[in-house]
């Protein structure tokens, strides 16, 4: 792989992720995204602006439950197994599929009330998060640290990677 810079980085597999800063098409929408790329939603994470445009996952912005000075909202779905950016994404064809219909929202889900199901890379150790919410107050949350999760992450990343080179885009 060669980068910017020139350098060349060699590698079997590799999952890049560059950094999230929206399309190009999306943030040329006025007032859709913010000044990062993210979109505003609503619970039914339709967008704040334009009611008719739904976001899931890494473009959907939700707020922070404690300010920091470095971000005023949280990128989801970039180092994750896939929970919250599935759970928005199947509350967004819930409430498309009554528009069509011509009901009324039959969906909602706060991003802080979705089950956190995350596995993360820490060098040659990786964390497993399990908590019944995405962010505080929760009832039931647990750390698991171990060299076994960095090897899940791995093998996850590799069973991506060979079923998606392959077109086996439902197979788990």
């Amino acid at each position: 792989m060669k980068l910017t810079d020139g350098s060349k980085v060699p590698f079997a597999d590799a999952m890049v992720v560059p950094p999230s800063v929206g399309q190009d098409v999306v943030r040329a929408v006025p007032g859709l995204t913010d000044d990062k790329g993210y979109i505003p939603v609503e619970d039914t994470y339709q967008s704040k602006a334009y009611p008719e445009i739904y976001a899931a996952g890494i473009a959907a912005q939700v707020p922070v439950p404690v300010p920091v000075p470095w971000q005023a909202s949280v990128p989801i779905g970039t180092r994750k197994t896939g929970l919250p950016t599935e759970s928005m994404a199947k509350i967004a064809a819930r409430d498309v599929a009554a528009a069509i219909k011509g009901e009324a929202h039959v969906a909602h889900k706060d991003f802080a009330d979705m089950a956190a199901v995350c596995m993360m890379n820490a060098g040659n150790n990786g964390v497993l998060i399990l908590a019944n919410h995405m962010l505080p107050p929760r009832k039931v949350a647990v750390m698991i640290p171990g060299p076994q999760v960095h090897a899940m992450k791995l093998a996850f990343e590799k069973q991506y990677l060979r079923k998606s080179r392959h077109g086996y885009v439902r197979l788990p």
